[in-house]
């Protein structure tokens, strides 16, 4: 209900209207016993005259409350719908990186898609319906009370029955619900990762496997929304078995007490409407479980802690130095508390400002691992990090990461403009001289200039207009641009063919004149000239020093050297 607070007034406008709506039918139904009196069977002028007026201005009366209440509880539910897909979409903002690590990128999209749409249904046609339908029961039952209450009281014993059976239901309703939303995560995972990955899937032959797993996605679904019909029909059957034997009751006590035939008529008019609302009614609380299933996947989104943000404190620096002391960490595995990963272990290492280090080592070395904790994408679990020889957890998230700059190995851009890609967020205001500026120094302003719309060109979903290294060179000026005084390369040039590397490594030498750089590289001859290397082996240091001092001595460098060496050897005899 918090969330309906702000639109209390339209919700109670909207309520108006559904007792408006209940009230014109039940007023229907109790006029029926004298207008059939007055106007069939005494000929009364006047009431045969006004007959007309009270049909037409019941259902003109009605038709007013029946809009008032559809469209303002669709108005309120909508609004609702909205800040839920807001809140829910700030909070994917803020969540911390292993809330990512734990879920798909299908499951969150279909949440904020699908979940919450279904919550609108609950809460705007659903809501109509029990509010009308609940009005109406009262109303029906009026009438019936009012023509005669032992009859009534016989229809009466039978809604606490009713009740019962639709609890038990709900719980089968409910965890049905739970497989419905978790059929849609799966199909939507399913779709993602094949329009994603769709080359991989047509190459290696995939398209089996892939229609194999959407089959039983949208199986498993469709067996589910079957049982959520089967369900509900059962439900429906058994209540209005139910009514039934009331109404036949009701009929044979009616024929015995001698009630006239007109007031009989009115409370059996009354009767009778009372069964399908009874139905509806019970068609609804199975689709209210659906809304709840959702709701329940929706809430454990807005329940997750965002990013701890502790710091007190505002970094301001133009120079970073980093020390790592003793610095440990462990992946936890939600699911399984024992498999816990010690991805980083007993590191110490010590960055000065200005100083380009180079971290090297085979895959799961924990390379990415440590440079994702200078910006607090992960907080250690032992030890600590000294940020110009402070806790880093001591300043502002927002803060801090206003000092880093980063190129992932895994590029990212939006569906925008070069020109809004380069110069994202906080520099979406810089100059149109310095984008072009940072474009250049990535070697990038060339091919950019001979897109169809230059910096205007739209890029597509990721970039996919762009060849793998135009992409690269995309991230590297959007890092150029932001001009931070620390600077993380995570494979940074990976992408790019041997002419365009040259060029950029050009570019990012100069860049890291002065910065404090954190470069990951799997390519050795890319970090020759940098200050230190740092060989990660297992979560733990291995070697440090320069090129040439590790080089001179036996060790993992040299035989990574010495085996790309070989591997580039062999592939230029092979050319």
């Amino acid at each position: 209900m918090c969330y309906i607070k702000p639109y209390k007034w339209v919700f109670i406008l909207a309520i108006l209207g559904a007792i408006i709506d209940a009230s014109m039918k039940g007023l229907f139904t109790w006029m029926l016993s004298p207008i059939l009196e007055n106007g069939f069977a005494e000929q009364d002028e006047q009431w045969v005259k006004y007959i007309p007026v009270f049909v037409i201005g019941i259902f003109l009366v009605r038709s007013i409350g029946n809009f008032a209440a559809a469209y303002g509880f669709t108005w309120v539910g909508r609004k609702v719908i909205n800040d839920l897909r807001r809140k829910v979409f700030n909070q994917y903002l803020v969540l911390p990186q292993k809330f990512y690590d734990e879920h798909s990128a299908g499951g969150l999209i279909s949440r904020i898609i699908f979940d919450i749409e279904q919550m609108a249904n609950g809460v705007s046609k659903n809501f109509v319906i029990i509010i009308r339908e609940l009005l109406g029961i009262v109303f029906y039952l009026g009438v019936m009370f009012y023509y005669s209450w032992e009859l009534a009281l016989i229809a009466f014993i039978v809604f606490p029955i009713i009740a019962l059976i639709i609890r038990v239901i709900n719980k089968r309703f409910r965890r049905i619900g739970h497989g419905i939303q978790q059929s849609i995560a799966e199909t939507t995972q399913t779709v993602e990762e094949v329009v994603k990955g769709h080359k991989i899937v047509k190459i290696f032959k995939g398209k089996p496997k892939e229609q194999q797993k959407f089959n039983q996605n949208i199986k498993k679904n469709r067996q589910l929304q079957v049982k959520i019909v089967a369900t509900q029909e059962v439900m429906s059957s058994l209540n209005l078995m139910l009514v039934a034997v009331a109404l036949s009751a009701i009929m044979f006590f009616a024929a015995k007490s001698g009630m006239g035939p007109f007031d009989f008529m009115s409370f059996m008019t009354a009767m009778l409407l009372l069964m399908p609302t009874i139905k509806n009614l019970s068609n609804v609380f199975s689709t209210i479980q659906t809304t709840m299933a959702a709701a329940d996947s929706v809430m454990s989104v807005l329940n997750e802690q965002p990013e701890k943000d502790t710091g007190e404190h505002i970094f301001s620096a133009d120079q970073v130095a980093l020390n790592f002391e003793n610095v440990g960490f462990t992946y936890t595995d939600k699911e399984d508390q024992s498999t816990n990963k010690k991805a980083l272990d007993g590191i110490n290492l010590e960055v000065n400002a200005g100083e380009s280090v180079a971290l090297v080592g085979a895959s799961g070395g924990g390379k990415t691992t440590l440079v994702n904790l200078v910006p607090r994408f992960y907080d250690v679990t032992d030890g600590e990090i000294l940020i110009n020889g402070e806790n880093l957890q001591k300043f502002s998230l927002e803060s801090l990461r206003d000092h880093i700059s980063m190129v992932s190995q895994e590029v990212v851009l939006f569906n925008d403009t070069v020109r809004n890609n380069i110069a994202y967020g906080s520099q979406s205001d810089c100059d149109e001289a310095d984008i072009v500026k940072a474009a250049q120094q990535a070697n990038a302003l060339e091919f950019i200039q001979q897109l169809p719309q230059g910096f205007d060109t739209e890029l597509g979903d990721n970039g996919t207009k762009l060849s793998g290294g135009q992409r690269q060179r995309i991230a590297i000026a959007r890092a150029i641009l932001k001009d931070a005084p620390l600077l993380i390369l995570d494979e940074a040039t990976s992408a790019l063919d041997t002419e365009s590397e040259k060029h950029i490594q050009q570019a990012l030498q100069e860049l890291m004149k002065n910065r404090t750089t954190l470069v990951i590289a799997h390519r050795l001859s890319t970090i020759e000239d940098v200050d230190k290397v740092v060989v990660l082996n297992q979560g733990r240091v291995a070697q440090v020093g320069t090129h040439e001092q590790l080089m001179a001595e036996p060790g993992i460098y040299a035989q990574l050297q010495q085996s790309q060496m070989l591997t580039n050897q062999g592939a230029h005899g092979g050319e």
